[in-house]
């Protein structure tokens, strides 16, 4: 982050006195505030010690993933940077991990978040440092995404085109453009990615809220701070598949869910509290309006630096584990370093 962007943020959080935020987030183990580095670097150094010998973060292949963004966020590659060997430690791993048949990435935790978060993995690895087996990978990855890609154009968890709903789908989803900005997946990830959009449509409620499943309706998971997951991963759907005209009778709608809910959510009212701030600052990021992020990142990291453990981890919320925690945490904090490409503007 260059110096003037800082020092923008922290006249904003003078302004709002530097006052510890109520409920969750005063309540975390962090202490005094620092700046965004400082807090970034204290979590890396953590991270890094729940890192295994097989390159594992104590997880199998999704959340491994997700610490390796969290590295490369902070310009640690496989190939360079200061922490290039447990970088290059966990992309081995994860690609250890691929069955060399069908190319499935979520054996080891069961599911399609776990191969939608690798293949994203892989897609950030080989934009950053390209290489003929990594590639290869990539491929095989892309390809069992296509395959499991449902009648409706969702994806649920298992590797097969039976069901979907959106919370898997936005995991493809990302993958898929990842990949294919990198020009892996071709025509056939277009034609993914066109047919995800119209299910995504579908489980959009008019309010901009989403549906769990396309023709849900309401009820929990939709309202308010409680609605913020679906609507961070419904709207970073669309706006990962191109579409970022806030006329946009679904996005529009949307980013103003975002608006109005998002900061309840950050104060840790509603569930699935890290994979709801990791799409929701994507898609605040990712906005047509500038100051969305602005407005959000003014209250999200002071707010995620005060939820930091005293041991540089972040500990609670959404029952995973440290290592998934602290990767969201550290990858939403680096955000503004635009290092990822998918992150890229």
């Amino acid at each position: 982050m260059n110096l003037v962007r800082r020092l923008l943020v922290l006249a904003v959080v003078l302004a709002q006195a530097l006052t510890p935020c109520a409920g969750y987030a005063g309540e975390a183990g962090g202490g005094d505030i620092s700046t965004p580095d400082k807090v970034v670097d204290k979590g890396i150094a953590a991270l890094l010690k729940l890192q295994q010998p097989n390159g594992s973060f104590d997880a199998g292949a999704g959340i491994t993933s997700l610490c390796g963004m969290a590295l490369l966020s902070g310009g640690h590659t496989p190939t360079r940077g200061a922490h290039q060997g447990p970088s290059k430690r966990a992309l081995d791993f994860v690609l250890a991990s691929q069955d060399k048949v069908s190319g499935y990435l979520g054996a080891d935790q069961g599911n399609m978040y776990s191969h939608g978060f690798a293949t994203l993995y892989l897609a950030e690895c080989y934009g950053m440092s390209p290489e003929p087996g990594l590639r290869r990978a990539l491929e095989a990855a892309i390809d069992l995404i296509h395959r499991s890609q449902n009648s409706e154009g969702g994806w649920r968890y298992q590797p097969a085109p039976v069901d979907a709903d959106i919370s898997v789908t936005i995991c493809q989803v990302m993958a898929l453009r990842a990949a294919f900005n990198i020009g892996v997946g071709s025509e056939a990830s277009q034609k993914s990615i066109t047919n995800a959009i119209t299910y995504v449509r579908r489980c959009a409620n008019g309010d901009g809220s989403f549906s769990y499943q396309a023709g849900g309706g309401g009820g929990w998971g939709t309202n308010g701070a409680e609605g913020i997951p679906r609507c961070a991963a419904g709207t970073m759907s669309l706006i990962g598949s191109g579409i970022t005209d806030l006329s946009d009778s679904v996005l529009g709608p949307a980013m103003r869910f975002l608006r109005t809910h998002v900061g309840d959510h950050l104060q840790g009212r509603g569930d699935y509290y890290w994979y709801g701030q990791y799409y929701a600052a994507q898609a605040l990021f990712h906005s047509p309006e500038i100051k969305d992020w602005d407005a959000y990142w003014a209250k999200a990291w002071p707010t995620i630096s005060r939820l930091q453990e005293a041991d540089g981890l972040w500990s609670r919320s959404d029952s995973v584990g440290p290592a998934y925690n602290t990767a969201m945490a550290l990858i939403i904090l680096q955000i503004p370093n635009n290092y990822l490409p998918i992150f890229q503007r």
